[in-house]
């Protein structure tokens, strides 16, 4: 079966517009946090910068692959990076649902 992964760089247009839209979603839960000043802001809020940090590398290594013309290693590094952000959003969301409720 063959691959498509590295044929185009739809996939780094994609993890582009998606970490950036991560790094809105992660800086609009700490200014909620700050706006409801829950007490599990000082380990979610420490946990979203470090993630919004992910995901704006994601979105660097994106758009490094966009512009060059040997871009594999780089979408390669975006999607590994978007999909530890997205790993670390879903642990993020579980401390939050179970210290919450």
């Amino acid at each position: 079966m063959k691959s498509n992964y590295g044929n185009n760089r739809q996939i780094a247009a994609y993890i582009f517009s998606g970490s950036t839209t991560m790094v809105g979603v992660c800086i609009t839960i700490i200014a909620l946090f700050r706006v409801m000043k829950i007490s599990l802001q000082t380990y979610a809020d420490d946990m979203l910068s470090i993630n919004s940090t992910i995901f704006i590398a994601s979105a660097i290594c994106a758009y490094a692959a966009l512009r060059r013309e040997n871009y594999r290693r780089m979408e390669w590094f975006a999607d590994v990076l978007f999909f530890t952000g997205m790993i670390v959003m879903l642990l993020i969301s579980f401390m939050i649902v179970y210290t919450t409720y």
